[in-house]
């Protein structure tokens, strides 16, 4: 046999081996992985303490935010390239970058979520061309800043002092039952609120240029009474 054979030999033995001894570790690791875990594939990240969330980015994966008993921030293993955080007085500061889609497309969005946060005292939220999803929250005072082209959905939220600012083409949406004894409402350019799905006792709307809003019955006629 020639020389140059044996040693292709050789060598298709030991590509063989290494190929088999790859596939094994794989395989170890994928046994490892639980599949009935919601967040296998996810990535946990941790943070220092705040009170106020400023997200900014991309609106192509929609972020979820859930009142919690425990603090976690989990990020899309996919995307965790594009995930960034800091903390400075008091406020995570998130920039999650990517591609932008159109609102319509985030309203029927059923990608997965880029982000889940679960906090269990949340002073704000600063939200900067992101989706939001909100839900959960029980608490005295809550602001939502709403800025580029941000979607936010409010979801089973109790909240006694609800402060709203709205601008540019950004997106609020109550979703489901949401309780607010007073709501202080700021919009301008032409921001779109619903309000279908929030039950208040005091609202104190401050309205300029072309804004949109979409009411329910009661809260039309509450409106004109104003």
């Amino acid at each position: 046999m020639k020389t140059s054979n044996v040693f292709i030999i050789i060598l298709s033995i030991s590509i063989s081996g290494m190929l088999f001894a790859t596939n094994l570790s794989l395989k170890k690791e994928y046994d490892k992985i639980d599949l009935d875990d919601v967040f296998k594939n996810y990535v946990s990240v941790s943070s220092e303490h705040y009170t106020v969330l400023s997200i900014s980015g991309s609106n192509g994966y929609p972020i979820e935010i859930v009142q919690k008993d425990t603090n976690a921030i989990k990020v899309l293993r996919s995307r965790l390239e594009h995930f960034k955080s800091v903390v400075k007085n008091d406020t995570l500061f998130i920039e999650f970058t990517g591609a932008n889609i159109s609102m319509q497309k985030s309203f029927l969005s059923t990608t997965p979520s880029g982000i889940i946060i679960y906090k269990n005292n949340l002073a704000g939220i600063i939200a900067t061309n992101t989706h939001q999803r909100v839900s959960g929250f029980e608490t005295e005072h809550f602001t939502l800043n709403l800025k580029g082209y941000s979607h936010v959905e409010l979801q089973n939220c109790n909240v006694q002092t609800l402060s709203i600012a709205m601008g540019n083409k950004s997106h609020l949406q109550f979703v489901e039952h949401n309780l607010a004894d007073s709501i202080a409402l700021k919009m301008t350019n032409t921001s779109v609120a619903n309000l279908t799905d929030v039950t208040f006792k005091k609202m104190h709307p401050v309205l300029s240029d072309s804004v949109t809003l979409v009411l329910s019955k009661d809260v039309f006629n509450y409106l004109l009474k104003k």
